[in-house]
């Protein structure tokens, strides 16, 4: 009970009874997420670090080093946070969410081109059942509300010629942080659940919901049952579907109307000229 107590947890006798827990530690904490787990989440370990350098990292090297998958990495502060295209995750310890689930999965590296959106999809719909609010995925990996990004997912995987070994899910999402804490470049373009409902959260509650959610959709993208899903969930949840965008591939911009995605998770943009390209890769921005 003393190493419970350090971790934030507060007990009261009940007489003829035990202890009954009064308070909870608002930090996130690996017994209370692993005792919170649903069904769905299967044998998942949850580790929780203090700091490191970046959970997909630690995923990474305990992958590398023989640990049993499938198991979640958190740490409650990140030195070396990062997102796509090498960019920095802001990672302050804050109440905040920053972690990575590793899997072994042994599927074919074509079908990873879906991977990441259908966990996007996943990951906002679990946001707004559990918080009441309206989320939606701005492709290719980033979660807005509000036009403001509030996550963001990086997938990493090692792979053979014809296997992919190993599989990374990075996800970052501001629960509990303050935009008073963040840098002046974030505070116009990013958000925190706290702030789009005006309390503060429970993110081991969360956490635990969200892990649930991601084994479930990671068992159906390895038996491929997801694939109608995904048309569906991403028509529900698409933040550019009809929307004028251009997007900045190298040093060329291509402008257009986003008409959903394709089979293969790839941007459908409509050019003026009515023709239709598919976009695999690149940085898309929503026209005022």
């Amino acid at each position: 009970m003393e190493k419970l107590r350090l971790q934030g947890f507060e007990f009261e006798a009940v007489r003829s009874k035990g202890y009954r827990i009064t308070q909870r530690p608002e930090s996130l904490n690996q017994a209370l997420i692993q005792a919170s787990l649903p069904r769905s989440a299967g044998p998942l370990q949850v580790i929780v670090r203090p700091k490191i350098d970046s959970t997909n990292t630690e995923a990474e090297r305990l992958l590398a080093n023989g640990e049993d998958s499938p198991f979640l990495v958190i740490a409650l502060e990140q030195t070396e946070g990062r997102g796509r295209l090498g960019r920095q995750w802001h990672s302050p310890e804050n109440g905040n969410l920053y972690a990575s689930f590793a899997f072994r999965p042994e599927v074919s590296p074509a079908r990873l081109s879906t991977f990441t959106l259908w966990m996007g999809v996943n990951l906002c719909e679990c946001i707004n059942t559990f918080f009441r609010i309206e989320a939606n995925v701005k492709w290719p990996n980033d979660i807005h509300i509000g036009g403001r990004k509030v996550a963001g997912i990086l997938t990493e995987a090692r792979m053979d010629a014809d296997l992919t070994r190993e599989l990374v899910l990075g996800i970052g999402l501001n629960i509990n942080g303050s935009a008073d804490g963040w840098p002046d470049e974030l505070r116009a373009i990013a958000t925190s659940i706290r702030q789009e409902t005006g309390q503060p959260q429970d993110a081991n509650r969360f956490t635990a919901a969200l892990a649930g959610r991601v084994m479930l959709a990671y068992e159906q993208f390895v038996s491929d049952a997801y694939r109608p899903l995904l048309k569906e969930k991403w028509s529900a949840y698409d933040a550019l579907e009809n929307r004028s965008v251009s997007l900045l591939q190298g040093e060329s911009r291509v402008a257009g109307t986003a008409r959903g995605i394709d089979p293969h998770g790839a941007l459908i943009l409509e050019r003026p000229d009515g023709a239709r390209v598919q976009i695999r890769a690149g940085e898309v921005s929503i026209e005022k």
